[in-house]
Parts: C-alpha cells; sequence; structure tokens
C-alpha cells in the first residue's frame, strides 16, 4: 500500500479543527432526539395526573357545549388546551437545541452553503451510497426496528388485559390512558436512549477514522507548522541583518576595539560609576569585524590589538553581555591601557607600554556572569 494511503495515524488538532471550520463533523442524529423523548417522557410520567385532570376536564367541557356554543367558546378551549401543553413544546425545542450541542459542539460553516455540483456525479453518489458512514446507517437503522419492535411487543403482550378492559369503560379516563400509554412507551424510550448513546460515540469513532492522516500529511502540516526551510532561512538572515544594525547603532558608546588584528573586532564599553563591568557591545569576523574597525576609526575610539582578548570575547560573549569574570583582568589590561595612552596623549612624557595578553582559554563551567 503506498504510503499516501496508508492513513494509520490519528488525526492531529489541526486537523480537527481544519475539519471543524470547514463543517465536516459527523453528529449522532439519534442521540438528541432519544434524550428529549426520555426526558420530557420522565417529566410527563412525574407530572401524569394533573395534565390528564386537565386534559379531561377540557374535553368534557368541550363535549358538553358541542353544537350550543359559539365559536368563540370554542377558541377559548382551544387556548387554554394549548396553554397545557406549550411548556412542554418549548421545553422540547431547548432540550433538542441542548443535546445537539452537546453531541458535537457548536459549529457554524458557510461551506456547505455553497453550490458543489460534484455532488451531482454519480461517482460520488456511488461512493456515499457504498460508504462504510452509509453501511453503518443501514445496519443501524435495522437493529433500531428490530430493538423498539422486540420491546413494544413484549410490552403489549405483558399489559394486553388492561388494554382490552379499556373496552368496558364507559367515562372517558386519560389517566388511565396517560398511565397505560407511558408505562408501555418507557421502556422504548429508555432503550433507544441507551442505544442512541451507543451511536453517539460510534460517530465519534467513524469521525476521527475518516480524518485520520498518512505519513505524508504529517510531514507536510509539521512543515507548515513549523514553516517552509527557505522562509526560516530568509527570516534567519532578517534577523542577522537586523542584529549587526543593532551593533552598529552601538559603536559609538565603545570604549575600545579589541583586534585579531584583523579576523576578529570585539567593541568594549566600561564606564566608571554606571557599568558593574565592561560589556561587549558588537563583535564581527571578516568583513563585519573590518566594519567594526571602519566605523570605530570613524568615531575616534581607540583600537588595540589583542589577539587571545578577542577570540575569547568573541567565543564566550554575545552582544549586549558583560565580559564574564575570568577575563576581567585581560580587560582591564587593557582598558588601563587606553586610559594611559590618552594621557600620554594630553600631556606626553613616555609612552606607555601595550600590556601583553596571554592565550585565555575558559573551561564552560567558569562562564559566570557578574550580577
Amino acid at each position: 500500500m503506498g504510503e499516501g494511503q496508508d492513513k494509520s495515524h490519528a488525526p492531529s488538532e489541526r486537523r480537527l479543527r481544519q475539519a471543524a471550520e470547514q463543517g465536516n463533523v459527523r453528529r449522532s442524529a439519534d442521540f438528541p432526539k432519544a434524550m428529549v423523548l426520555l426526558v420530557v417522557m420522565l417529566l410527563i410520567i412525574y407530572n401524569a395526573g394533573d395534565i390528564g385532570t386537565q386534559i379531561e376536564a377540557l374535553l368534557a367541557a368541550s363535549l358538553r357545549h358541542a353544537g350550543t356554543a359559539d365559536i368563540r367558546g370554542a377558541g377559548i378551549w382551544e387556548v387554554e388546551l394549548g396553554g397545557v401543553i406549550e411548556s412542554l413544546i418549548f421545553l422540547m425545542i431547548s432540550l433538542v437545541v441542548v443535546f445537539s450541542i452537546l453531541s458535537g459542539g457548536w459549529i457554524f460553516s458557510s461551506k456547505h452553503l455553497t453550490l458543489d455540483f460534484t455532488k451531482l456525479l454519480p461517482s460520488h453518489g456511488a461512493g456515499e451510497l457504498f460508504s462504510l458512514a452509509a453501511v453503518t446507517e443501514i445496519l443501524k437503522s435495522i437493529g433500531k426496528i428490530c430493538l423498539v419492535g422486540m420491546i413494544g411487543a413484549l410490552m403489549l403482550s405483558l399489559h394486553i388485559g388492561e388494554i382490552v378492559a379499556l373496552a368496558g369503560v364507559h367515562a372517558p379516563n386519560v389517566n388511565l390512558l396517560l398511565k397505560i400509554s407511558f408505562t408501555i412507551l418507557m421502556p422504548i424510550v429508555i432503550s433507544v436512549a441507551i442505544l442512541s448513546n451507543f451511536d453517539a460515540v460510534l460517530q465519534h469513532v467513524l469521525h476521527r477514522r475518516g480524518l485520520r492522516m498518512s505519513d505524508a500529511e504529517l510531514r507536510d502540516e509539521m512543515k507548515e507548522a513549523v514553516g517552509n526551510p527557505h522562509v526560516r532561512q530568509r527570516q534567519r538572515a532578517m534577523a542577522r541583518r537586523m542584529a549587526r544594525t543593532r551593533q552598529m547603532q552601538r559603536i559609538p558608546e565603545a570604549s575600545v576595539i579589541v583586534t585579531n588584528p584583523s579576523h576578529f573586532s570585539v567593541a568594549i564599553r566600561y564606564r566608571r560609576g554606571s557599568d558593574v563591568a565592561p560589556i561587549m557591545l558588537a563583535k564581527g569576523v571578516g568583513l563585519l569585524a573590518a566594519e567594526i574597525r571602519s566605523r570605530a576609526t570613524a568615531y575616534g575610539i581607540p583600537i588595540v590589538e589583542a589577539p587571545p582578548l578577542a577570540r575569547a570575547i568573541y567565543r564566550y560573549v554575545e552582544p549586549g553581555d558583560q565580559i564574564p569574570v575570568p577575563l576581567y583582568r585581560a580587560c582591564a589590561e587593557i582598558l588601563a591601557y587606553v586610559w594611559r595612552m590618552q594621557q600620554w596623549r594630553a600631556a606626553g612624557g613616555m609612552r606607555p607600554q601595550k600590556p601583553i595578553i596571554r592565550p585565555i582559554d575558559i573551561p564552560s563551567d567558569q562562564i559566570i556572569q557578574p550580577l
């Protein structure tokens, strides 16, 4: 079987969300109806006596005035009868909405409102007719018919005596009729409600089965989620350009530029009273190092050759970070040399000797930034 056809992976959250946005959901059509019937039946049984008495009184009054009451009187009885059952009607409507949401959530999608002429093709109809979902619905309908028929026949056989006894009742007894009816119907409704819960679970399983993903689809989704490699490369390039721009903008703040002398360049700032430790403002290698030196020359910033220190700072420090403690002594010697050179240029005298910086190799566990 090809990779594109082997859909053995469970659908991801992103795929489920996209399916819901497109209106691709499976709801149990039986679950809301069965649960509404069950709740209404329970409420009617709980209040059957009062409802039966009111209906019986209204029917008796209408029969007593049959042929003698005017049309307005008949309208009044109709309104009173509607008032008895309208609360049940509004309750049923509310329950239908509630249980429909529970069976599949609240989803609004206009995709199914658009015209799709491909559904008129015979191939599409044949695919829908012989699909797993269609076969499942057929078997489910047959099962419901058999279940309801068997339970209904059983309940009728158990209450056949009470039903036959109704023929000998001279006065209408609505309460008795309701009692017998609900006694027969209640087991049927309960069985249908149980079956509808299994159907709701089945629809959920079939929905997730239909959204299964292949290896190729998983890889494509991961690429879309993480991003296209070419796009990520361009983003990294833009980030590097922006970082270089920020570094170049901070070069005027530097106290000294330490070089390799031509391969590495790092800009260091230290201001007495404001900086706790020296701060590396910018670093570069190759052309970027040359640009740092060029800008430093334009701004009149001292440039000192100290290859071991330049390489160590470039390796261990990022722009904007403080110089780690193991490099304090070397940085202090370079800064002190710069200050002595400034004094020598101003006052003259013996030219200061440039400090000798020995190779610096710092173990990773000693790279500790000062607080």
